[in-house]
């Protein structure tokens, strides 16, 4: 052990996953250097630093691997003293544009150079990207790969028994989609649940790292950020199954897009041809012209207001729930509808949603959105709807002569062909929101617009059904139905109804395909769809593949930290039992500090002065 320092913390840097990067001094030599500090109590026996600390011991001496000072654990945290670097290659595009193609060549030799060294120890990085590859210095090309929080040894062949998905796969619709690493850089194998990367999935990571750092997007870099959690993970791995190395490199060298492909290739414990692909890009920087590579920008829009609405209040209208839109949310395709790959699981009949008549009854702007929204009451041709007790009703008359002493009349324009018509809710009135591609609608009826605010004064629930006290009663309640309804409203308020709107026409009136004969409007797909939504964001109900909040697990330790930055602090729990350098390779003190280092043993912030 090189004995103990103290570190005085200075400005912060950045962050990611559980840690925040800080510019430090460590005291014992007065070196400059960046702290990585990470919120760790002292009761956990495997901190994610503390085999981070040791990676970089395990292989320093190499120019792209930064260098490790010091490392320990206070109370509270555990702290790595490291190289202090420039900034990411990830911060150098977003803010000044594209690399110039003779640079990337060159970062990629000296990636390929440090993934070789790494994959000497048979450790696989798994977390190549742009935010992990750092500049020195602001006057030189020459790079550091950092983060090696989640290194790992190379997996045994014995422990790769799952099948790796390819093209034609559709598991990743059939159960919650998985990924390993960071969505837009990881390998096809990262979308396989417990995957066992290697070799193979650096070399992939970095060849859509390189591709990023030419044209400053992927393809599937719009869907990576918008949607569900479990939502961008499909289309993400969709996208990629769609893409291969020619369409991805397309008006670039060839060598960008067969760097795709051959890693893509690779067997499961396959060594990449580390020289011959050096060659090849010391081949490319040679050739390559000092010019930027830039992608076409699109030009940014205004918005000085918003477009005609296209239902009206009053009109008697088709509705249909778009089950898939509703799921996933539109903004995950929003200009890349024709780009977009729709989820075959929406297509299945257990998805599959009815027309069903209704009327308009209001309509709206939501301006976050950039939607048209309105809200919908069903109308139905059930007989005996006086027997039914869980919907309210409002009869429909031809005339609009009908009072029956408890609701006004409804005047329908032109008459009315049904006589056993009414005007219903299922718990409440539907909020649903407009697809931008829905065109005009123009009713054959409508309901004239005091029927319509009569139908929502004597339809909506009673204010006092909206209070704190009343929506808890709610969730706790014995009846699935009012607990459903609670829920959609507590927890389903991201989850957004779009719906396809057709006119109703005097051809609908004895088709079949059209729900006419319902009483529940449509609550059991909107309860379906919002259950779907809230899982893939992680919310739970009933019957979820994770865990409730309420549940206690073994790892949960105490938070006894409550100093006033105690929010930017996430609590880390013990490091999983894979991320490890194993019993053969034990190089730490009995401290925990691995061998060679300095032992951090206090924190102090610099002055401000």
């Amino acid at each position: 052990m090189e004995g103990g320092t103290t570190i005085r913390k200075g400005i912060e840097l950045g962050s990611g996953g559980f840690a925040h990067v800080f510019r430090a001094v460590q005291s014992n030599t007065q070196r400059v250097v960046a702290l990585k500090q990470s919120r760790a109590s002292l009761q956990l026996k495997r901190p994610l630093l503390q085999h981070e600390a040791r990676v970089l011991k395990l292989l320093s001496g190499h120019p792209n691997i930064p260098e490790v000072y010091a490392y320990g654990r206070i109370e509270h945290f555990e702290l790595i003293s490291m190289q202090l670097l420039h900034r990411s290659l990830g911060d150098m595009v977003k803010e000044d544009g594209p690399l110039r193609l003779k640079m990337v060549a060159n970062m990629a030799c000296q990636m390929i150079d440090v993934l070789q060294h790494i994959h000497s120890y048979s450790l696989v990085h798994r977390d190549i990207k742009p935010d992990n590859i750092m500049l020195k210095s602001p006057n030189s090309w020459d790079l550091c790969l950092i983060d090696f929080g989640l290194t790992r040894p190379l997996p045994s062949l014995l422990t790769s028994t799952t099948p790796t998905m390819r093209e034609g796969s559709n598991s990743a619709s059939e159960e919650p989609g998985h990924v390993f690493g960071t969505l837009p850089f990881a390998s096809l194998n990262a979308h396989e649940k417990d995957a066992q990367l290697t070799f193979r999935d650096d070399f992939e990571s970095l060849s859509y790292t390189l591709l990023w750092l030419l044209r400053g997007s992927l393809p599937w870099s719009h869907f990576a950020q918008s949607g569900t959690p479990v939502g961008r993970i499909r289309q993400v791995f969709a996208q990629k199954q769609r893409h291969n190395g020619s369409s991805l490199a397309a008006e670039l060298p060839v060598d960008f897009g067969e760097l795709v492909e051959y890693a893509r290739s690779l067997s499961f414990d396959e060594k990449p041809d580390y020289h011959a692909w050096r060659r090849l890009f010391k081949q490319v920087q040679s050739a390559a012209k000092g010019g930027a590579l830039t992608p076409e920008r699109q030009p940014s829009q205004s918005f000085l207001g918003h477009p005609e609405c296209p239902v009206e209040v009053g009109q008697v209208v088709l509705i249909k729930l778009d089950s898939s839109v509703a799921a996933d949310g539109y903004t995950i395709r929003e200009g890349h509808e024709s780009s977009f790959i729709p989820d075959p699981l929406f297509s299945t009949p257990d998805w599959s949603t009815p027309y069903r008549p209704a009327v308009v009854t209001q309509v709206g702007w939501d301006e976050r959105a950039r939607k048209h929204t309105f809200l919908a009451i069903a109308i139905s041709r059930r007989s005996n709807r006086d027997e039914d007790t869980t919907a309210r009703a409002i009869p429909i008359t031809a005339d609009g002569s009908h009072t029956n002493g408890t609701y006004p009349s409804i005047r329908m324009e032109p008459g009315w062909p049904f006589d056993d018509a009414y005007f219903y809710v299922f718990k409440r009135p539907v909020e649903f929101y407009c697809l931008p591609s829905q065109e005009p609608v123009h009713s054959t009826w409508r309901v004239t617009r005091s029927g319509c605010d009569n139908l929502l004064k004597d339809l909506s629930p009673p204010p006092d059904s909206l209070s704190d006290s009343h929506h808890q009663e709610d969730l706790e309640s014995p009846d699935p139905d009012i607990r459903h309804d609670a829920r959609t409203r507590d927890w389903g308020g991201p989850c957004k109804l779009y719906a396809h709107v057709r006119p109703l026409t005097s051809a609908h009136l004895d088709d079949d395909s059209i729900d006419w004969h319902f009483k529940r409007a449509w609550f059991d797909e909107c309860v379906k769809v919002t259950r779907y939504h809230n899982l893939n964001y992680g919310i739970w109900w009933t019957g979820a593949w994770f865990p409730s909040p309420d549940c206690l697990h073994e790892w949960n330790l105490r938070d006894s930290y409550y100093e006033s930055d105690h929010s930017m602090w996430e609590v880390q729990s013990e490091r999983r039992k894979s991320i490890t350098l194993g019993a053969g390779d034990e190089i730490l003190e009995s401290t925990g500090v691995p061998a060679g280092l300095a032992t951090i043993v206090g924190l102090e912030q610099e002055s401000e002065d």
